[in-house]
């Protein structure tokens, strides 16, 4: 029974009052998150400024955006603090960087790849397209199209993408062998309805507004990117560019025909060929990733080098190629790029 008197007013509405106070908690979490903005925190913020949902290859990167990117050691010294810009045409570009205004008849080479292309943890100027830029002088202007996470897919469709405007005369693409599952995700996110797209989209937008929204990625964040105190001194001895290339097995195993890295590897060779532009595809370590990459460039005909960078030459606790690296990087590219097809192209 009750005594007529009315109730409260989470009694008479419930659901309005829990939402009303859900929602100032959630506005009183992010004033707080925003006011405290740990490390990890603010990097997957500053990640999103950058770096877009792709309906085709998963990740892409915004068109002229830049954020400073910074993940601390358990010290609080920076795993790794750098700059990532991108310009009008949505690959990185130097900071501060002209437009590439391309003029009838210039010469462009398209760096295409994943994280190690993009010169992960450093800035531009010290990523292997930058290097190798300044190595081969004024041209072929060298275009940084690395993102990371990307694989075949997204990498060949931003070369693609670009071609009318910036024709490549010759491209390069840095294999790695987290490029086969990152091609498997691009695949399954293009199978994705309209609805799973529309859906994604609206999540990416506010992951770039909420820190709230970025906790569980700056969580996973914190997990992959964990490291200890920073080593006291770190080799960075030079390593002549040849010496990166490692012997190859006498037997390779045989690749999967079908997986989508193969095939859209196997169109984008059609496509240079077509317009008369050279690939060169550097195969990074002898994973059984990588094995199979190298016999299908091998069955395919396409020009292809097994190598890979020393500890000495990546950065400490994280693995990608430190300035030192991709300057060896750099240095072996703009050989072979010198020594034309030779054997390996055979």
């Amino acid at each position: 029974m009750t005594d007529g008197r009315p109730g409260g007013r989470f009694e008479r509405h419930p659901r309005l009052t829990g939402a009303g106070l859900l929602a100032g908690a959630l506005v009183g979490l992010e004033l707080v998150l925003r006011v405290a903005a740990p490390s990890p925190l603010r990097f997957a913020h500053e990640m999103r400024r950058v770096h877009r949902y792709s309906r085709t290859a998963r990740v892409e990167l915004r068109l002229s955006q830049s954020a400073r990117l910074r993940m601390d050691r358990s010290d609080g010294q920076p795993l790794f603090d750098f700059q990532l810009s991108t310009g009008p045409e949505g690959f990185r570009i130097d900071e501060p960087a002209a437009v590439v205004v391309p003029t009838r008849g210039a010469r462009f080479l398209h760096a295409i790849g994943d994280s190690y292309t993009m010169g992960w943890g450093l800035d531009a100027a010290a990523s292997y397209p930058a290097r190798l830029q300044r190595r081969l002088g004024p041209e072929p202007h060298v275009l940084n199209l690395g993102v990371d996470g990307f694989g075949a897919i997204g990498a060949t469709s931003k070369s693609r993408a670009l071609s009318e405007r910036c024709p490549p005369d010759q491209a390069v693409y840095l294999f790695s062998p987290n490029d086969l599952d990152d091609d498997l995700r691009a695949a399954a996110v293009a199978g994705r309805g309209g609805l799973a797209h529309a859906a994604h989209e609206a999540l990416d937008a506010l992951r770039r507004t909420s820190y709230v929204a970025g906790v569980p990625f700056a969580l996973r964040y914190k997990l992959q990117f964990q490291a200890g105190p920073a080593p006291s001194t770190v080799d960075t001895t030079a390593v002549g560019p040849r010496s990166l290339l490692l012997p190859e097995p006498a037997a390779l195993p045989a690749p999967p025909g079908d997986h989508p890295t193969f095939a859209a590897l196997r169109e984008y060779r059609d496509f240079l060929a077509a317009r008369g532009a050279r690939l060169l595809v550097l195969v990074l370590s002898n994973q059984p990733e990588s094995l199979l990459a190298l016999r299908f460039c091998r069955e395919q005909g396409i020009e292809a080098h097994l190598f890979d960078v020393p500890p000495a030459l990546r950065l400490p606790d994280e693995g990608h190629f430190n300035a030192a690296g991709n300057e060896a990087v750099a240095g072996l590219v703009e050989q072979l790029l010198r020594e034309g097809q030779g054997a390996s192209g055979s």
